[in-house]
């Protein structure tokens, strides 16, 4: 499995997304594939984290760049894929209490 990840506004997640779930689909929709969203706690840039099944998928999101698994953020928000398996790796984002 290969973590891939891009910094991109909310607002232009949908080509993205859309292509990752036809992708996600055509493939059966594999286990440990996800499509999920976190922020970067360094730059709290909002980004974009994938797992594919290899690297040839890849080419298929202009922008991303691969990530080791050690470098993922603790906490992400499923977008698509199965939230068991975001719950293998990820904790849901806390939610901020706004005063």
């Amino acid at each position: 499995m290969l973590w891939a990840k891009k910094a991109i506004d909310p607002a232009e997640w949908e080509p993205t997304q859309d292509r990752f779930e036809e992708l996600f689909v055509k493939l059966g929709s594999p286990k440990q594939m996800m499509l999920a969203a976190a922020c970067d706690r360094q730059s709290g840039q909002s980004i974009l984290l994938m797992s594919l099944p290899n690297m040839a998928y890849l080419a298929l999101f202009p922008g991303f760049e691969s990530v080791a698994e050690d470098a993922l953020p603790p906490e992400a928000a499923l977008l698509v894929g199965h939230s068991d398996e975001l719950l293998k790796r990820f904790r849901y984002p806390a939610r901020r209490i706004v005063p």
